[in-house]
């Protein structure tokens, strides 16, 4: 009898523990990723993404992309990845804020889904610089009936240049991360007349 009831303790307790451990969900770990980013805690960060990613966290640090808060959209769930829209606001809630669109791209690893850093700061540029070039656009057609075709050249060449600034920063992610190392080689020491 004795044997019976503790086994069963036993296995009860085993199915407590089961249970209680749960694979994040996509959507879980991108809104905890997005959220230590705003609250700076780049630790927690660095433990939500990808470890061949994690260096391109210094994009989101040295201040070049600095969310105040951050809204998930539609997902596209793959087997060992997923897509989620994401929008980014510079401002707090209730103040008007710039919107930079984009996605957070997640890929499924041993310890759970993590955040592929280089894809989802890829993607984010990518959209930005559509946005500001349709919104461009918008405002060349709303006003600027007369001096249409001299802005289109222009607007033209504002987007040969916003593209060439984005295909550089795609070849600068391309690039394996910064380790650390650095190769520096001393200058040569150059002799002069004496006087």
């Amino acid at each position: 009898m004795f044997n019976k009831v503790f086994l069963s303790f036993i296995m009860f307790t085993f199915l407590l523990v089961g249970c209680g451990e749960k694979d994040q969900t996509p959507e879980a770990v991108a809104a905890e990723f997005w959220q230590a980013v705003i609250d700076k805690d780049m630790e927690t960060a660095k433990t939500l993404a990808t470890w061949d990613t994690v260096d391109y966290l210094r994009y989101i640090r040295s201040g070049q992309l600095k969310p105040a808060r951050f809204e998930l959209g539609e997902i596209t769930p793959g087997a060992r990845s997923a897509v989620i829209d994401t929008v980014l606001h510079s401002r707090p809630q209730g103040q008007s804020s710039i919107r930079i669109p984009g996605q957070t791209v997640l890929i499924k690893t041993e310890q759970g889904w993590r955040v592929d850093l280089k894809e989802t700061i890829g993607s984010t540029v990518k959209e930005t610089v559509g946005t500001v070039f349709d919104q461009l656009n918008n405002i060349m057609k709303q006003g600027l009936q007369g001096l249409d075709k001299e802005l289109s050249s222009s607007m033209k060449e504002v987007e040969k240049a916003l593209q060439e600034g984005v295909d550089s920063l795609q070849k600068e992610l391309s690039k394996p991360p910064f380790n650390g190392e650095l190769n520096i080689q001393p200058e040569p020491e150059v002799e002069g007349q004496r006087i």
